[in-house]
């Protein structure tokens, strides 16, 4: 009995406890379900807002060409937000903590969302500044204090490193799932309830509501444990701008992790644009997308190995093979042609691909948070996030609007029944040949991003450091 006792006890959750530390920290059970709230909640936002594209040129009847303008100047924004937000949370000190606080911006997010797919009746002019701005502040304002915040939050909310990457997979997971399921669902719901100008605000309000809600579960229940610094080391936090941007400049791998971040978004949401396009125009039936999305089915499985995965090749190996298969995997698509066997084989496959960076890039962030410091004797954080975010938020501004405007060069008609061959060719090229050139630009970068080799060495120096 006593025995029994003594094996409880050592399994007990110490998570909230002052006096735990990195190496005995064991978490609650309900603390992953809570961290993945928000960001299943803000996947699910993103998932919706790539139909923005479709929205506007088949049911406001706006030119292609200028929905992708306007959400490309819509990015000009970011890079602005992006140091702000960088700089704000840096310097953010509450009884809440440092990134916690801005969790609630998720319910703005959804409030600006449904804004956004429930356009007034107005001129094209009018249509198109009421999508800019409810655009603008869900992603350029909103949305960048989340994404900001994140590896922030994360590295003050969880100690260990291995249970930093439990949680990412965790999270990854469960995300995707849902991702898929929402992915199947939503191209019903275009062909049936999104076939009127109202069904849209009936889709976007279906998911706003209930994920808005959900979203503020991580600010609830996952609070900052991170302890105080020390009064001497309080200087830090007031590090100038010119100072922390210099930090910045320095640290080669937040810039290789930056564009592998703005590759990743801009290929898997280039394909989120086109797809429905695609299989409108290409395919013939909307209907058939909901049968691709199955394939994604073998993600989440992955995902769940992850940590085994991680620990035997490194998270920068397992960048590495899925490069590789992204590259294989649109090589299948573009061989079978319109063979739909051959085009769930070859997404099943590319799906693997984003998955490092899509679901574990908070903690490459951490990573990159301790070279800067080591690099450069400062640690700077929410500016690293901002950069990482602002490439996140590029890569998926400028696929919305690159799909607009290359499709709109192309000739397509949202009125047409029947599109010309160039706007056709243009959707093949965007859902195939595109994203396979952005695979093998991620490989690329990945073999160019060698922190893991570095980082035993860097993170025994800066213990020592700290230590004295």
């Amino acid at each position: 009995m006593e025995a029994k006792m003594v094996k409880k006890e050592k399994t007990k959750a110490n998570w909230a406890d002052p006096g735990t530390t990195a190496e005995n920290e064991k978490l609650p059970g309900y603390l992953k379900w809570a961290w993945t709230s928000r960001g299943l909640s803000l996947a699910l936002n993103v998932i919706l807002i790539m139909q923005l594209t479709y929205y506007c040129t088949d049911m406001l009847g706006m030119g292609a060409t200028l929905v992708g303008t306007l959400l490309l100047v819509s990015k000009l924004f970011d890079g602005v937000t992006d140091l702000c937000v960088g700089y704000i949370i840096d310097r953010t000190n509450t009884k809440w903590g440092k990134a916690r606080p801005y969790e609630i911006c998720i319910v703005l997010v959804w409030i600006l969302t449904i804004l956004m797919f429930s356009v007034p009746e107005m001129g094209t002019t009018g249509k198109a500044v009421f999508i800019f701005i409810m655009y603008t502040l869900a992603n350029s304002v909103c949305a960048t204090f989340l994404n900001g915040g994140d590896a922030v939050y994360l590295a003050r909310s969880v100690r260990s490193e291995k249970n930093r990457v439990s949680v990412m997979s965790f999270n990854g997971g469960i995300i995707m799932v849902f991702s898929i399921i929402v992915s199947m669902l939503l191209p019903q719901l275009v062909a049936g309830i999104g076939a009127t100008k109202s069904g849209w605000t009936v889709i976007a309000t279906m998911f706003g509501v209930p994920l808005g809600l959900i979203g503020m579960f991580r600010f609830i229940f996952v609070r900052e444990v991170a302890e105080e610094e020390p009064k001497q080391d309080k200087a830090k936090e007031t590090v100038p701008l010119k100072t922390s941007l210099a930090c910045v400049a320095k640290n080669k791998y937040i810039w290789i992790l930056a564009g592998m971040t703005f590759v990743v978004q801009l290929c898997t949401n280039i394909g989120s644009a086109v797809n429905t396009y695609y299989f409108k125009y290409i395919m013939g039936n909307i209907g058939l997308a909901s049968l691709v999305y199955l394939s994604s089915m073998l993600t989440p499985v992955v995902m769940l190995v992850f940590p085994v995965l991680s620990r035997k090749f490194g998270t920068v190996g397992l960048l590495k093979v899925g490069a590789i298969m992204g590259v294989i995997g649109y090589g299948i698509r573009i061989v079978g042609g319109k063979n739909l066997v051959t085009l769930v084989a070859g997404s099943m496959v590319s799906g693997v691909a984003v998955l490092p960076i899509s679901m574990m890039a908070t903690i490459y962030l951490i990573d990159t948070m301790d070279y800067g410091e080591w690099k450069t004797g400062i640690r700077v954080e929410g500016m690293l996030g901002s950069v990482n975010c602002f490439c996140l938020k590029l890569g998926s501004g400028v696929a919305s609007g690159l799909v607009g405007l290359i499709m709109g060069l192309a000739g397509y008609d949202g009125n047409l029944e029947v599109q010309s061959a160039t706007a056709n060719t243009s959707i093949v090229a965007l859902f195939n040949y595109l994203p396979m050139l952005l695979m093998v630009i991620l490989l690329i970068l990945a073999f160019r991003y060698k922190l893991d080799k570095e980082l035993p060495k860097i993170r025994a120096e800066l213990s020592a450091k700290r230590q004295v």
